[in-house]
């Protein structure tokens, strides 16, 4: 039968080395049962740490799961960092080379919205980028992150608040601002802040699906949003002027034995604004 205790004691971890990877062993005793749990990096540590402080809080144990019996009342309480990598890997399998990328960059963007609070030992800002976007949102590579990253990602697992803070609309407008904004502070691109504003908005359908966070709407849709303006003004730098068409074109004709035929065609293109296509369907009239 289930029960609690506060009968609890903390083991150093225990490390496997593989031929490959490295295991990490958390144990811990609960009443007479021994547990321990696997894991492959740095965030061994951190679930250490999460258990050691529980232990010196006073907390109480379930000997049934070895878990503080607070953990299973916040059972489907998840932080931001673990949504994240759990959103990232159940769109990986279905999803494009490209969709993965533009998945990695929008929660990359998006992170930094959620740091709980600016604590000590906080990695650069470009390393947790450069972490979040390589590492811990490639499904593929997430656990052979290097000692620098695993301590980087270990830092954002700690310190990033829980999804159901965008339940709050502020948040979540912190969060969309986030994602649709570079690094220098400048907006982004019209296509970017769409496609990152559509990936977040899936990703918090997915979080109310897991019922991580509790609201009758997804908050990213509720939001009242305007994507930046696409600016339709031609840059004239990288438009080739008359002079420099007819340079080109000479050099064109210059070309043996085809020149004289291709130059027709990209004179076409040129002085008619023609299409590929366009340009070779064009026949003489009689």
């Amino acid at each position: 039968m289930e029960q609690a205790t506060y009968n609890v004691r903390v083991y150093k971890t225990r490390v496997y080395k593989g031929k490959k990877v490295a295991t990490y062993y958390v144990r811990w005793k609960v009443a007479d049962h021994e547990w321990q749990e696997p894991f492959r990096n740095a965030q061994a540590d951190s679930f250490r740490s999460a258990l050691l402080t529980a232990a010196r809080k006073g907390e109480a144990f379930s000997t049934g799961t070895g878990r503080p019996t607070a953990w299973q009342r916040n059972a489907n309480e998840m932080t931001w960092y673990e949504f994240a990598c759990a959103y990232a890997d159940m769109k990986w399998k279905s999803a494009s080379a490209k969709y993965r990328m533009d998945i990695a960059r929008a929660l990359t963007a998006a992170t930094p919205a959620m740091f709980a609070e600016e604590r000590g030992g906080k990695p650069a800002d470009a390393a947790i980028r450069l972490a979040l976007r390589r590492w811990a949102f490639n499904t593929k590579q997430r656990e052979y992150a290097p000692g620098d990253v695993a301590s980087a990602l270990a830092w954002v697992a700690r310190n990033t608040a829980p999804v159901s803070t965008l339940a709050v609309p502020a948040n979540a407008r912190r969060i969309l601002d986030a994602a649709t904004t570079n690094v220098d502070g400048k907006r982004a691109a019209a296509s970017t802040a769409r496609r990152h504003r559509t990936i977040l908005a899936n990703a918090l359908d997915y979080a109310r699906e897991l019922k991580v966070i509790d609201v009758e709407s997804n908050p990213i849709r509720a939001l009242k949003w305007t994507p930046p303006k696409t600016s339709s003004a031609v840059d004239r730098r990288s438009v080739v002027n008359p002079r420099q068409a007819r340079a080109l074109l000479a050099a064109v004709r210059a070309q043996e034995p085809s020149g004289p035929r291709l130059v027709a065609f990209f004179g076409v293109m040129y002085y008619a604004g023609l299409r590929p296509e366009e340009a070779i369907g064009l026949r003489g009239t009689t």
